[in-house]
C-alpha cells in the first residue's frame, strides 16, 4: 500500500456505515485485486474525514517515533470518543479542521508522515476483521472461527480496479500486519468483553483503568513502579525488570492485569496475605 493509502477498518461490522461500504467475506485462501499508488485517481482521498481508531500498540509505536510522552501525544494528535452502543472509550487520530478533514499525519502529496509506524487499520485496508466476544466461543460449531475477515469496498476507492492480485497471507506480509495482529489480540478481546458488558457511567473505575493501561503507558508505569502495586500483586522479578525499561513488555503485562482488574481472570493474582 502506498504511503497515503491509510484507511480505518473498524473491528466490528456494526461500526460500518453500510450505505458507504460493501462488505465481502474473504476466506484465508482468498485472492483479491488491490493496489494504491499516485496513478490511482482517488489517491489521498481515503486519508480525509475518517475515524482511525488506535490500538494501544499503535499509540506506543507512534509516540515512540515522535519521542513524546503518552499524554503529549494524546493531547496533540488524538480525540477521544465512546462507542455509541457500549460506552467503551476509544482513541482516534485527529483530523485537521481546515483541510477538508485530512488526517493530521497526511503531509500533502508526500503521503503519510508516519508511514513506517502507521496504525494497524491503515496497514490492513481494504481488509477488515470482525471478532466475537471470546466468552461466546463455546457457541461456535466445529470448524467455525471466532473471527471473520471481509473486504471493504467503497465507491470512491479505485484501488480495487487495479490488476495487482494478493492472497490474504501475501497482503498481511507485505503490510507488516502479522505480528501486530497477534499483539493487538488481547486488547481486542478485552474491548469485546467490555462492549458486551455495556459499561455505564457508574463504572468509572473500570473505564479509568482501561484508559490508563490502553492509552497512557507512562502513567501505568508509575502505577506499577511508584505505588504499592508490587506489594499487592505477585510480579515475577524478571518480568518487572523487563517492563521497567521496555514499554512493549509493560503493555503486554498491562493487558494481563486488565483481565484481572476488569473481569477477575488471567494469570495475575493478588499476593497471599
Amino acid at each position: 500500500m502506498s504511503k497515503s493509502a491509510a484507511k480505518a477498518t473498524p473491528a466490528n461490522h456494526s461500526e460500518l456505515n453500510k450505505e458507504n461500504f460493501n462488505l465481502k467475506p474473504i476466506p484465508p485462501e482468498g485472492i483479491f485485486s488491490f493496489a494504491c499508488h499516485p496513478g490511482v485517481s482517488c489517491y489521498n482521498r481515503c486519508c480525509h474525514q475518517i475515524d482511525v481508531i488506535l490500538t494501544p500498540l499503535d499509540i506506543l509505536n507512534i509516540k515512540t517515533k515522535l519521542n513524546l510522552r503518552s499524554d503529549e501525544f494524546l493531547t496533540e494528535y488524538t480525540d477521544l470518543q465512546s462507542l455509541s452502543d457500549s460506552g467503551v472509550p476509544m482513541v482516534k487520530l485527529r483530523m485537521r479542521k481546515n483541510s477538508n478533514g485530512a488526517c493530521i499525519f497526511l503531509a500533502g502529496d508526500k503521503g503519510c508522515s508516519i508511514y513506517e509506524n502507521r496504525p494497524h487499520v491503515c496497514r490492513s485496508y481494504p481488509l477488515g476483521v470482525a471478532a466475537l466476544d471470546p466468552r461466546e466461543a463455546g457457541h461456535l460449531t466445529e470448524g467455525q472461527s471466532s473471527e471473520a475477515r471481509f473486504m471493504i469496498q467503497e465507491e470512491m476507492c479505485m484501488g480495487h480496479r487495479e490488476p495487482k492480485t494478493w492472497t490474504l497471507k501475501e497482503w498481511m506480509k507485505d503490510q507488516g500486519t502479522f505480528g501486530m495482529e497477534q499483539d493487538n489480540k488481547p486488547w481486542l478481546e478485552i474491548v469485546a468483553k467490555l462492549k458486551a458488558m455495556k459499561i455505564a457511567e457508574a463504572q468509572q473505575r473500570e473505564v479509568s483503568l482501561f484508559m490508563m493501561v490502553s492509552y497512557d503507558l507512562d502513567t501505568f508505569w508509575k502505577f506499577v513502579f511508584e505505588s504499592s502495586f508490587q506489594e499487592r500483586f505477585a510480579v515475577d522479578q524478571k518480568v518487572a525488570d523487563s517492563m521497567r525499561s521496555d514499554q512493549v513488555e509493560l503493555l503486554k503485562f498491562g493487558m494481563e492485569w486488565l483481565q484481572f482488574a476488569l473481569f477477575g481472570e488471567g494469570p495475575i493474582q493478588p499476593k497471599q496475605q
